[in-house]
């Protein structure tokens, strides 16, 4: 499938008794046959600081990559959304991982997709709530480090949920060159504890519901003075093109 990443050119990092070790991992086939084919990614297993197991959703470029990507999901886990922002990403010449987060509370590597609906945001709240912080940290050096063993220049980039992991990550580990974060909900508490050590770029909502922009633009203009804060007239999830809220000209202007 010409779509589909070169499985020869990923390597899988693990920690096994607190050390990195490389593992060749094959594509797993989740993908049915007649789902699109742009959306079949190749997977990698890869293990937290601590040693839990998840999966990373994998899209490589053609050609040599310029850097990688660590695109950190909304709420809803690595929908088909993500897996198209994962493949736009490879296409710009990005080597790209998605973790599934969520994992980590359901204990099963593979996480989850939820559905866009009122219980699906219910249970995306549960599951976050339930998620150990430190362990999730540890899946982002995880990624982060994938990279990294690649040679690359790494940054995260994260939605909603993950905009705030995106943010919280850069500001408390090592090897990330630069992070993004789109609408991250906690972003206006986090960046009055600690702020990014690299080149770091907000994307947020004027209608949004589910974060206090005021506060956010304030806090950010107070504590952390490097980042650079766009606003734009769109709602949450204005990147998210399978959404009620999504707005193409936000999305354009943010990409």
């Amino acid at each position: 499938m010409a779509l589909c990443c070169k499985t020869v050119k990923l390597v899988a990092l693990c920690y096994v008794d607190g050390e990195v070790g490389c593992q060749p991992h094959g594509a797993a086939a989740w993908c049915k046959p007649a789902e699109n084919e742009r959306l079949c990614m190749e997977t990698v297993k890869l293990r937290t600081t601590r040693g839990t197991e998840f999966v990373g959703h994998v899209a490589v470029p053609a050609e040599g990559a310029r850097g990688a990507l660590v695109v950190l999901h909304e709420a809803f886990g690595v929908t088909p959304h993500m897996k198209r922002v994962c493949k736009d990403y490879a296409d710009q010449g990005y080597a790209v991982i998605a973790p599934a987060m969520l994992s980590l509370a359901l204990g099963k590597p593979e996480g989850a997709v939820l559905p866009q609906t009122k219980n699906g945001l219910d249970e995306a709240r549960r599951l976050i709530e339930a998620t150990d912080p430190e362990d999730l940290l540890g899946l982002v050096q995880a990624c982060v480090d994938w990279g990294r063993a690649q040679g690359l220049k790494v940054a995260t980039v994260g939605f909603c949920w993950g905009g705030s992991v995106s943010y919280k990550a850069a500001s408390l580990l090592e090897n990330i060159d630069a992070c993004v974060c789109y609408y991250g909900g906690q972003i206006h508490e986090l960046c009055k504890v600690a702020q990014p050590k690299c080149a770091t770029l907000v994307h947020l909502a004027e209608l949004d519901r589910y974060i206090p922009i005021e506060a956010a633009t304030a806090n950010l203009a107070a504590f952390d003075t490097a980042a650079k804060v766009h606003v734009y007239e769109a709602d949450h999830g204005f990147n998210r093109d399978d959404g009620v809220t999504y707005d193409p000209g936000a999305a354009l202007v943010a990409r």
